[in-house]
């Protein structure tokens, strides 16, 4: 009697725990499901900027931040939209929100540096490109823009072939102007030969 009771429980608790395997399945292919909605209606909106469709893209990024409010990235694209139509308020305030929301999204420090360089606010423009490389050292346009600061507003030309370089090797150095540019500056930072400092 004994060993069919012992039988039963070890029946019974397989069963309990085999119970809890199809929600655990379901909940985990709804989750894959949600995932996968998000990345195509994110690259959606992302197509719709790129063919010149702002407002469908922004419909679709305000879609996604609702349904997901605690994602920064949709944010990041509506900051990006209203950059380019030249909101630079409306575009501030989404890069912003993103980073409430996600503070490790380096682009949303990058468009926010961008920001300030359209206002003409190279100190501000800096301290956001730095941010966006101190989350991700391998973000080329930031390096890029950086460069740009140093090179016209900050005239550090050192810190400038520095960013410029390492944007070239970022992109596989196919930008030949600013490959040609960085060239000159080097020159420029080239001690003369036999002159006298002394």
């Amino acid at each position: 009697m004994r060993s069919n009771y012992l039988s039963l429980m070890i029946a019974l608790l397989l069963l309990a725990g085999c119970a809890g395997t199809p929600e655990h399945v379901v909940q985990e292919a709804s989750q894959q499901q949600a995932e996968s909605e998000t990345e195509v209606d994110m690259s959606a909106a992302i197509t719709a900027l790129n063919e010149g469709k702002p407002v469908i893209a922004e419909a679709l990024l305000r879609g996604l931040a609702q349904r997901h409010p605690q994602a920064g990235m949709p944010w990041v694209n509506i900051g990006l939209i209203h950059f380019r139509r030249g909101e630079w308020d409306r575009a501030q305030q989404a890069a912003e929100k993103a980073l409430v929301l996600q503070p490790e999204i380096n682009v949303a420090d990058y468009l926010l540096g961008l920001i300030a360089h359209q206002r003409r606010d190279a100190p501000l423009a800096l301290k956001h490109y730095q941010a966006s490389l101190a989350k991700d050292r391998q973000h080329a346009n930031s390096h890029y823009n950086l460069a740009l600061l140093f090179d016209t507003y900050y005239q550090n030309l050192e810190k400038a072939v520095f960013h410029y370089n390492r944007y070239l090797e970022l992109i596989d150095g196919e930008d030949e102007a600013t490959r040609s540019w960085v060239r000159e500056l080097e020159g420029q930072l080239a001690p003369d030969e036999g002159s006298d400092e002394s």
